[in-house]
């Protein structure tokens, strides 16, 4: 187990922990539905591929269920988190190499350059990567993956991806996240379907 980056974390806690919904100076953010795609570059120690990735959200979780799922991980930390998400309605899902998972979690907050960023979480993991392989085993505990999306007006732009990941309380927000993986997934080409 790898901790993410220190600047990863701070991004993602965020996006998921303290951002509220709605708009920033007035700038109003979609609702959905959104599709878009971006090609992952996974670079392991001694391998590395890449991939297409298809991100559909329907609609943004409701703000009720964000704020149940982050009590539930404040109080019974990933344990008592994972029911909580796993309840929550199905808002979109995360496709990567014939693998679709669902996505619970999908979040955005508009940012200073009229841009958003959109935080993913899926209920299962896309795929493990570490010790050098960028195929590896699974592990017990390492149940979703995280997503954020960095995208313009436009919805074109880049992100991350922790492709096997857990969350925990802790951290100056509230909220650790843990990446299977040596280092996050980079996301480029980052579009919005038209």
């Amino acid at each position: 187990m790898r901790h993410l980056p220190t600047a990863l974390v701070h991004c993602l806690t965020i996006a998921i922990c303290l951002t509220p919904r709605g708009a920033l100076g007035g700038q109003s953010l979609p609702k959905g539905p959104e599709t878009f795609s971006a090609n992952a570059q996974v670079l392991g120690q001694d391998a590395s591929a890449s991939a297409m990735v298809t991100i559909r959200i329907e609609h943004y979780i409701a703000e009720s269920d964000r704020k149940n799922m982050l009590e539930a991980l404040r109080i019974g930390g990933y344990p008592g988190f994972l029911p909580v998400f796993r309840k929550a309605p199905e808002i979109g899902s995360v496709e990567m190499n014939g693998r679709k998972v669902v996505v619970r979690w999908a979040h955005q907050q508009a940012t200073p350059n009229e841009g958003r960023t959109i935080s993913v979480v899926t209920d299962g993991p896309l795929f493990f990567v570490g010790g050098g392989s960028v195929d590896s085993k699974p592990r017990a505990g390492f149940e979703l993956a995280i997503l954020l999306l960095d995208v313009d007006s436009t919805g074109v732009g880049t992100g991350t991806m922790a492709a096997a990941a857990r969350v925990r309380p802790g951290g100056p927000t509230g909220v650790q996240i843990d990446d299977y993986s040596e280092k996050p997934v980079k996301l480029v080409t980052v579009r919005r379907a038209p």
